[in-house]
């Protein structure tokens, strides 16, 4: 059997094409279980300031030392199963998330002090970022959420009062976890 340059040309756009809807599809997966998780805590940490401000201070450090404890979690109980470009993706997800972080950490001591509404305003900004450059690398819907979200934190900073904490609840942690599923449902479709 032979094979013209035509025919194998078109086989390899193919193979490349099933090969990043694959990729996509697992980037997908597991970026999902995390967006889920996180829009879950972060709701969580704004109702409880908003009921609860003078706890505020304690509460945040709490949910996210569980968050980064249930994000690794799930990062070594997946790795197991999952092929290694999945496996170094997804700790490649916890780096980033501790850069993110380590930076944030970094900036609010340089330039603070930040009050509360700042900080509940800057976290999610600087996180929203972190969405729009992983949207440049891998599609659309990331960059998209970032700046929605992002312009919806700074209406709600500015408009929404002393309903901010369940602005941002529902903002971010609403837009998190809805984004979560969309992406799981997308990853499954693919």
């Amino acid at each position: 059997m032979t094979v013209d340059r035509e025919a194998a040309a078109s086989s390899l756009a193919a193979i490349e094409h099933v090969e990043r809807r694959t990729a996509r599809a697992v980037f997908y997966g597991i970026a999902s279980a995390f967006m889920i998780l996180w829009g879950v805590i972060t709701a969580a940490g704004y109702c409880f300031t908003q009921a609860y401000p003078a706890r505020a201070a304690a509460t945040w450090p709490i949910l996210n030392a569980l968050g980064l404890i249930a994000t690794v979690a799930m990062t070594a109980r997946n790795s197991n199963g999952l092929m290694v470009t999945s496996r170094r993706l997804s700790w490649r997800l916890v780096y980033a998330q501790l850069a993110l972080i380590g930076f944030g950490i970094a900036v609010v001591t340089v330039l603070g002090p930040f009050r509360g509404r700042q900080l509940d305003a800057f976290w999610p900004l600087l996180f929203m970022l972190g969405y729009v450059l992983t949207g440049i690398w891998i599609g659309r819907f990331f960059v998209l959420c970032g700046l929605v979200v992002a312009l919806l934190i700074v209406v709600g900073f500015w408009w929404a009062g002393p309903w901010f904490q369940l602005w941002m609840a529902v903002v971010d942690g609403g837009a998190l976890i809805l984004g979560g599923l969309w992406l799981r449902r997308q990853g499954a479709a693919l």
